[in-house]
């Protein structure tokens, strides 16, 4: 299968254009047939997260696939309350452990977590983490335009990504052109609206009502495409990368075979005009709780 296209960082590295995110994953179950299904199909990047409790089972499914490391793009995330210095690059470490690698290929910060005030102190951590070649690029994950200002006051390496929340009915286009103009890159979790069912078990009305939204209906019919290839291209037309979580391999080759048409500018704009600033995970100003 063709891979998906790359797209050049403000540090001249490639990143593929979309990838699998581990959000959800159970570590118990499946992987390696997810991950199998997934780099034959094409997927190169995979996103991860010390949060999420399955580095080890990706990092044993890959090895197990046996593609060769340097065609893979690894990524993965600082857990809250390991902002301070020693506690960063330590976490680092055990995540590259847990993943059986020597190298990552992207560090996020998962969270600002502002009330705690220590993610400048983080941040000079990665620095310190990708001049020692242990990461080739780091990033933000959910942070908004102050907590970037701040990042951008002590840097000496611009942050290349800040993955967020992101699709028809969370744009964030004030953020995303803020970002621009400092040549960082947009990366969504939840691409495709949330779950149905969220983690408290909740049943998600708007995820229903994104996926029966007409103008997408009318675009899925046009070209020949599912309303969740709809909105990932999108994504990718608009320089976001998307990280769907798929399982099935139904979807899993579904959502990455989305580069083989183009939306117009005008459909680009009429799917941009769904946004309701609706959000279905935590923001960058909320995630005290998750602080541990």
């Amino acid at each position: 299968m063709p891979l998906a296209p790359t797209l050049t960082l403000n540090n001249g590295e490639k990143i593929p254009m979309l990838g699998m995110g581990a959000v959800f994953l159970d570590a118990d179950g499946d992987i390696q047939k997810t991950i199998d299904t997934a780099i034959e199909a094409g997927y190169r990047l995979f996103d991860n997260a010390a949060f999420y409790g399955n580095e080890k089972a990706i990092g044993t499914a890959l090895k197990n696939n046996g593609i060769p490391r340097e065609e893979l793009f690894i990524s993965t995330k600082l857990k809250n309350g390991h902002h301070r210095f020693d506690d960063a690059c330590r976490e680092c470490e055990e995540s590259m452990r847990r993943l059986g690698v020597d190298y990552l290929d992207m560090y996020l910060i998962h969270f600002p977590c502002p009330e705690h005030g220590l993610y400048t102190e983080a941040w000079k951590a990665l620095e310190h983490l990708h001049k020692e070649g242990l990461v080739r690029n780091i990033g933000l994950s959910n942070f908004h335009e102050t907590h970037i200002e701040r990042i951008l006051d002590i840097c000496e390496i611009v942050p290349v990504i800040n993955q967020l929340e992101i699709h028809p009915y969370l744009t964030i286009e004030p953020l995303r052109e803020y970002m621009k103009k400092h040549g960082i890159v947009p990366e969504a979790w939840f691409p495709l609206g949330g779950p149905t069912v969220m983690l408290d078990g909740r049943v998600n009305p708007d995820k229903a009502t994104l996926l029966s939204e007409p103008v997408l209906v009318k675009l899925a019919e046009k070209y020949n495409k599912t309303i969740a290839q709809i909105i990932l291209r999108w994504e990718t037309q608009c320089g976001i990368i998307p990280i769907p979580k798929a399982s099935s391999p139904v979807h899993i080759l579904e959502n990455i075979s989305v580069f083989d048409f183009e939306l117009a500018e005008d459909e680009l704009q009429s799917i941009s005009d769904l946004n309701k600033n609706c959000r279905f995970g935590p923001s960058g100003d909320d995630c005290n709780e998750y602080w541990d």
